[in-house]
């Protein structure tokens, strides 16, 4: 079995004598020593490292005191216990001087070995510890400053930066010195930040609090911020490991803009498909009905033998003809509302709203208000009518309402056009969970983005669903949308 290493003890005396009896009591305990008998001596072997130092107070070329503050001086002898052991130097005083100096111990001769050896025992107990904790903090504060996250150190009680590393300085922008005046609320971007774990809530080092962070030049970034509590010179504090998620989250951003345009793209060749479909169902079941009952009206008349018998069939052939005129009419107006051409935006809503409340027996408030100028046709106001459109769509096919009701605020500089409905509601957490059940409503977004504006949505289980569109007037009146 390998012996544990011998602590080496640096003995300073200059008397001969007492340097022996010292040395030997410290060697027959099992200490490695060396021996100076002056300062000068003294403070060149301190360069190789002993363990423990015993000083003597009197020294033939300068005094004890001086050489301690001298060691303490020296990054090598920093944490270097010191023991003061003197003859004649025994006062209160000398020894307030020679603590305070820097030494760990004053020891006054004659001193029995058993508390000279305990003594030295003690301190290097202690140093090992002190050396032990100095290895882990170097090696965080290694881990620290070489971090190529942007890393802080904040205070417990008041979330002020005690430290930060390289990373932090080159991702935000600020000298070191900047940061100590700084707490998090200057960089935290509240505004920014929605229903995410706040800096005081302490989250712990597994979970992530994805946040809005301010740079100094104004600019912001989207984080993942992970946590660790410490303990720094008996305070309470905290370590925030930062990461820079920005082009990941514009990145995610996109992939999912991409995949409802895709599902969006799908959506509306299904829906070309569709209608196709439609037109050719209801052109076959009522417009070809109709005209097979003109082409048997025609034949009738062509067999007539009275004058009677064609007046009859006449009346019965305009009729038909008027009834054909309406349907291709009604069919054409699904296809596209020449009301917005002839008749403008408030009427051709009132035409939609009244279809739409005969066909689902469904109640509708309308409120158009008063836009404060007129202009029959654009693509804003053709984008408005679609908007409410597909939002009455929505409604008859998923809420299983009894009432909607649509309101227009034409407030400068924005109209505020809301949708809202006494229906099923569903879970807004679910609305981009399973995109291709909600192409409708992203389609209306859409719309709203084309025109300049904004599309907000509230919903809740039993509780209906709001629908709030914000687009800008100018742009409306003057046409250009």
């Amino acid at each position: 079995m390998q012996n544990p290493p011998t602590n080496t003890i640096l003995n300073v005396d200059d008397s001969e004598a007492q340097r022996y009896a010292t040395s030997r009591v410290l060697r027959h305990a099992g200490f490695d020593v060396v021996e100076a008998s002056t300062g000068k001596q003294a403070l060149a072997m301190v360069a190789n490292q002993p363990d423990l130092v015993i000083l003597d107070v009197n020294l033939p070329d300068m005094s004890g005191f001086d050489v301690c503050r001298k060691i303490r001086a020296d990054d090598l002898g920093a944490r270097m216990p010191v023991v003061h052991l003197s003859a004649s130097m025994v006062s209160t005083r000398a020894r307030v001087t020679g603590l305070e100096g820097g030494a760990d111990a004053y020891l006054v001769q004659p001193v029995e070995p058993g508390e000279l050896l305990a003594t030295v025992r003690t301190l290097l107990r202690v140093r090992k510890a002190e050396e032990t904790l100095w290895q882990s903090e170097q090696q965080y504060r290694l881990f620290f400053e070489t971090n190529p996250l942007a890393c802080w150190i904040l205070d417990g009680g008041t979330d002020s930066i005690l430290a930060v590393n390289e990373a932090a300085v080159q991702m935000y922008g600020y000298e070191r010195s900047e940061f100590m005046n700084l707490t998090t609320r200057a960089i935290i971007d509240e505004a920014g930040t929605r229903s995410l774990v706040n800096f005081a809530s302490n989250p712990p080092l597994s979970q992530a609090a994805v946040q809005r962070h301010k740079r100094k030049d104004g600019t912001f970034l989207d984080v993942e911020v992970f946590w660790s509590p410490l303990r720094i010179a008996g305070r309470n504090a905290r370590l925030a490991i930062v990461q820079d998620i920005t082009e990941k989250r514009k990145r995610e951003s996109a992939q999912r803009e991409e995949e409802v345009r895709e599902l969006l793209l799908e959506r509306v060749l299904q829906a070309q498909e569709d209608e196709r479909r439609r037109i050719a169902r209801e052109l076959h079941d009522e417009a070809g009905q109709l005209m097979t009952s003109l082409l048997v009206g025609l034949r009738a008349i062509n067999d007539a033998q009275r004058l009677s018998q064609v007046k009859q069939q006449t009346k019965r052939l305009r009729k038909i003809t008027s009834d054909t005129i309406t349907e291709l009419g009604r069919m054409a107006r699904g296809l596209h509302s020449g009301l917005l051409e002839d008749l403008g935006l408030q009427e051709a809503l009132r035409r939609l709203v009244d279809d739409f409340s005969s066909a689902h027996k469904i109640r509708v408030d309308f409120d158009f208000g008063s836009p404060g100028f007129q202009k029959h046709q654009s693509s804003g106001q053709l984008g408005i009518y679609r908007i409410v459109q597909e939002a009455l769509t929505n409604v008859a096919r998923h809420s299983k309402a009894k009432k909607v009701t649509i309101n227009f605020a034409w407030k400068e500089p924005t109209l505020r056009l809301t949708i809202q409905d006494d229906g099923e509601g569903f879970e807004m957490k679910n609305l981009m969970r399973n995109p291709s059940d909600h192409l409708g409503i992203e389609g209306m977004r859409q719309r709203a983005c084309m025109l300049g504006g904004t599309l907000e949505m509230a919903s809740q289980l039993r509780k209906g669903t709001q629908i709030a569109v914000f687009l800008p007037l100018a742009s409306l009146r003057a046409g250009t949308v």
